[in-house]
């Protein structure tokens, strides 16, 4: 998970459009309760980043709103909190900074919890374990990472993607591009050979282009996948992380991946920071994925 790996915009939509929206969500009771004490950037509210495809943990609808399983999940987290919360859209590369200087308080997206990011910013326990994978249209003849020798490869920019594809295909032309959408769209159009996706993104991409592209190679990410927050807000991701375990102990966390989620099987990379998921998924009768 994401970038958990896991962040893009699946399609066409496009970021300019969307980098102005701000969505505001409600939470219960007095929103000031606390406030001052989390020290959040606008006292009794929650400012999250989003970015404008990370597809599903949060995307836009086709008003620009923010969807996805990281809205529903931060929408009860806040309301548990007593506070409200706000969804700014942006990109990671311009976001991790306003995370930085205190322009947000969050950023709502799947990112691996790098060591170089961890010098700059605080992350919440992880939320996902995803993968690496290298699209190519239907009729490359990629198979392997030495295929990609001198090849235009896409990734996102500033993502866990861009990060892969810097240390294992240093051989190939790597090209930064905006959103996973952006990247897949240059393909179809034969300005890239591939494009490096989180898994969570493969499938809704392949729908949306069937028979188009194909998997050339797939790699386990390092490392889950959590959302940033910013370092000085230590109270605050103390008590988000609290709430965040309520939600995974009581099977509202696995409800809500399995929403997302419907075909991917939790991955048991996962139990070892949940093991109150492995129970849930044991008693559901599934078989997580290996």
């Amino acid at each position: 998970m994401y970038r958990l790996p896991f962040r893009r915009l699946l399609g066409v939509l496009g970021i300019a459009a969307l980098s102005a929206a701000t969505v505001t969500a409600c939470g219960g009771g007095d929103s000031s309760a606390g406030a001052d004490d989390y020290g959040l950037a606008q006292p009794g509210t929650i400012t999250a980043a989003v970015t404008a495809g990370d597809y599903p943990f949060v995307s836009p609808d086709a008003s620009g709103k923010p969807v996805g399983m990281l809205v529903d999940l931060n929408n009860l987290i806040a309301d548990r909190m007593h506070l409200k919360i706000v969804y700014k859209t942006t990109t990671v590369a311009a976001g991790l900074p306003g995370l930085t200087s205190g322009q947000y308080d969050m950023m709502s997206v799947g990112l691996v919890a790098s060591a170089e990011r961890k010098k700059s910013v605080a992350f919440t326990k992880a939320i996902f374990w995803g993968q690496n994978v290298v699209v190519v249209p239907a009729n490359s003849t990629v198979k392997a990472i030495g295929d990609l020798t001198g090849k235009r490869v896409g990734a996102g920019a500033n993502s866990t993607q861009e990060d892969f594809a810097k240390k294992k295909l240093s051989n190939a032309q790597l090209v930064s591009e905006a959103t996973d959408g952006a990247g897949v769209n240059q393909i179809l159009a034969g300005n890239l050979d591939a494009m490096v996706l989180g898994s969570t993104h493969v499938g809704q991409i392949f729908k949306e282009h069937p028979g188009a592209l194909k998997v050339a190679i797939t790699s386990p990410q390092d490392q889950p996948g959590a959302e940033a927050v910013n370092k000085k807000l230590t109270k605050f991701l103390d008590a988000y992380n609290k709430e965040l375990t309520d939600l995974a102990n009581d099977g509202t966390f696995l409800k809500l991946y399995q929403k997302y989620f419907p075909d991917l099987p939790y991955p048991t990379q996962m139990y070892q920071f949940w093991p109150s998921i492995k129970d849930q998924i044991e008693k559901q009768g599934g078989k997580p994925t290996p």
